[in-house]
């Protein structure tokens, strides 16, 4: 997934989102297919392989051909408002899968794949009746200048770099959580798989009703402030989660959640206003390809951590790393 992260974005913009788009969807309900059938680690091998290049090929597309879209319809300065809905009704979903995912994986573990692989499927025909706008049909085929602009505007644009490179954190920060969440709650809460599903739940609720309301934020808020405040969340939160009692804890969790539907479409609309059309996929994907490299850096040592000691200073450990990173990112 990591390393087709780029290319994918570099296809997109090379002949049009909605092929990729579709490409993308029909690849993750395979996986998905393959895993609810799979009996060996053969068969895991190959749907996660065929889940993360669907991932990739989706990635960078989709916010890619959102603000396009947008920009053919001379409302590109609403950006945030529909990224901000589009997320807000994902997290809704998940919200509302979490639970039944827990009931579904207390009959069996297999049947939560299954369940998935029907929901994957219904992208497909969804990505079929995209409309993609005049402007990025006729920028397609301009495969060749698409490398050397996109090495021109990232090394030579310092401010689009860093944009780049804190939302990479940023976004880094919220998956590694996303994925350490399990670990802490098997090992302060200690309940069943149903009530980790419910917590997941309430989180992401929250997380949607922020990003619903991102853009209103956007307009009032200084970016700089906004950034920093940003970076301050996240790492407080690792660290908070680590030393705090478990109550004060789940709140710092539901804060972090609040924050991170806030920084999403917030942080993407900040990258989208300083690209150009012709390399917006690939600059998007080369972020994702950041979240995806600081996550599988980071976690293995937070697993090294809690193996030596525990998941709490694990999490410490996490939150110092991203304090300092997040720190220069800003002033840079």
């Amino acid at each position: 997934m990591i390393l087709f992260e780029i290319p994918s974005g570099y296809l997109a913009d090379a002949i049009g989102r909605k092929k990729t788009l579709i490409f993308g969807s029909l690849l993750g309900a395979l996986g998905y297919v393959i895993y609810s059938l799979s009996f060996s680690f053969s068969g895991f091998l190959l749907a996660m392989v065929t889940l993360g290049l669907g991932q990739s090929l989706i990635s960078g597309s989709d916010s890619a051909m959102l603000y396009e879209t947008l920009m053919s319809m001379k409302k590109a300065g609403e950006y945030s408002r529909y990224e901000g809905r589009i997320i807000a009704f994902g997290s809704l979903m998940e919200t509302i899968g979490a639970p039944l995912g827990g009931l579904l994986a207390a009959m069996s573990l297999r049947y939560p794949f299954i369940a998935q692989a029907v929901v994957a499927l219904i992208a497909v025909p969804a990505a079929l009746t995209l409309v993609e706008p005049q402007g990025e049909i006729a920028a397609q085929g301009r495969s060749a200048n698409l490398l050397p602009a996109l090495k021109k505007s990232l090394l030579l644009d310092r401010k689009l770099l860093s944009l780049v490179c804190y939302s990479a954190l940023v976004g880094g920060g919220t998956y590694t959580m996303a994925k350490s969440i399990p670990y802490w709650y098997n090992e302060t809460v200690q309940s069943s798989a149903l009530e980790l599903g419910l917590f997941w739940s309430a989180l992401n609720l929250s997380a949607a009703l922020f990003s619903a309301y991102a853009y209103r934020l956007e307009r009032k808020i200084n970016r700089l402030i906004f950034m920093a405040t940003i970076g301050f969340v996240v790492s407080l939160s690792f660290i908070g989660l680590g030393y705090a009692p478990t109550y004060l804890a789940i709140a710092l969790l539901f804060l972090f959640y609040c924050v991170r539907g806030l920084a999403t479409p917030i942080l993407k609309n900040y990258i989208n206003d300083h690209t150009s059309s012709d390399i917006r996929a690939t600059v998007l994907s080369v972020r994702m390809f950041l979240v995806y490299v600081i996550f599988a850096a980071l976690f293995p040592l937070m697993g090294w951590v809690g193996d030596m000691s525990s998941w709490g200073n694990a999490l410490v450990f996490a939150g110092a790393i991203f304090a300092f990173f997040t720190s220069i990112a800003v002033l840079a």
